[in-house]
């Protein structure tokens, strides 16, 4: 169903978005070898990368890094080996096929239908070889990294060398890389760095945009009549208002009207009630390293938008603090995605987080 909370997988429980699946088949089609899915939170991006994976006819493993770290605490090159196999474990067919690939390689030992990964002597450039061997044969393997910026956290595993020498060496290879935290993605990836081992390596970058207030209507229109819950214009036209065209909010509100059977404003405040949620999950360790971020956070969603005027505000707040500190943890929430930086200053681009930020 179209207001499904939860990722999609199959195209008919998709909406819209048929620009940017195209585009990534296209892409991967012609062999390209390194994609970028970039946008906010809650724009669907996982959704369209699931779809995208299922319905090209190549081989493919996920991984989801920021669970891979929420669970290992870092991303070690065993987590990510283990991720990879374990995205292919129950996969019969295909397991059958990789195991004469993976049986090769260095601390991984294959028994039936069970991968095992040591955390000694394990390679994962090896793994990487193995699976363009087998996409010699099929064509080609897709290897999705969703959240990829969590990559950063590899420690003395340089995972933007060992994707620059993917990209360079193993030409049956697609890296799909999706970001949340566009700004931080880009700093873990480094292609204007001549320095950084992905200098000047080609990327085919996808971004997605929120709805535009007709589409948005639409969207919602659609899923209640999917669902078979009759809602007003007025009604659509006011959650349209209130949710500015984020996919993610627009489902979570016709999802909690369809299945609560509540009216219009419970709905937007049970919204909200979900974000801050959100925010606690999200954001609990970047406040636990300075409580300025709250505070800088609620002065943008206050309306304070020039640089000078959210540094008086905090410095109102919490005391003195220098500029080029101030300006780094800004610069650190424009990089999360959680702070926009405009021809006019900064803004909250996401107008449910901007309603929470401002009780913070």
């Amino acid at each position: 169903m179209l207001f499904s909370p939860y990722p999609k997988t199959k195209r008919e429980e998709l909406f819209d978005r048929d620009e940017e699946l195209r585009e990534i088949k296209h892409a991967v089609e012609r062999g390209e070898r390194l994609i970028l899915l970039l946008g906010i939170r809650r724009l669907g991006k996982s959704s369209l990368l699931n779809v995208a994976l299922n319905e090209l006819p190549y081989p493919s493993v996920k991984v989801d890094v920021r669970k891979t770290y929420s669970e290992y605490s870092s991303v070690s090159r065993y987590a990510i080996g283990r991720a990879i196999v374990s995205s292919l474990e129950g996969r019969r067919r295909l397991l059958e096929e990789l195991k004469d690939f993976l049986s090769r390689i260095r601390g991984i030992a294959v028994s039936g239908l069970r991968i095992e990964v040591s955390p000694k002597g394990f390679s994962l450039t090896e793994l990487l070889e193995a699976l363009n061997e087998y996409g010699e044969r099929k064509g080609r393997v897709i290897i999705a990294f969703d959240e990829a910026q969590y990559l950063r956290f590899g420690g003395a595993t340089r995972y933007d060398g060992i994707i620059a020498y993917a990209v360079d060496n193993l030409e049956n290879l697609t890296f799909v890389l999706t970001g949340s935290e566009v700004g931080l993605l880009f700093d873990f990836l480094k292609f204007h760095d001549p320095e950084a081992p992905l200098f000047g390596r080609y990327h085919h970058d996808i971004e997605l945009k929120r709805f535009s207030p007709e589409l948005s209507e639409e969207f919602l229109r659609k899923g209640f009549e999917e669902a078979g819950v009759p809602v007003g214009d007025d009604e659509l036209r006011m959650a349209v208002g209130e949710l500015d065209g984020i996919p993610g909010w627009l489902a979570l509100y016709g999802y909690i009207r369809t299945t609560r059977n509540l009216g219009h404003d419970d709905a937007i405040a049970e919204v909200l009630k979900e974000a801050k949620a959100v925010v606690g999950r999200e954001l609990s360790r970047l406040f636990s390293y300075s409580p300025r971020y709250r505070v800088i956070l609620k002065a943008v969603a206050l309306g304070y938008s020039r640089w000078r005027d959210i540094k008086d505000y905090v410095t109102m707040k919490l005391g003195y603090i220098n500029d080029s500190n101030f300006s780094a943890l800004l610069e650190n929430l424009v990089k999360s995605g959680y702070v926009e930086k405009t021809g006019g200053g900064y803004r909250i681009p996401d107008p449910v987080l901007e309603r929470v930020f401002r009780e913070l």
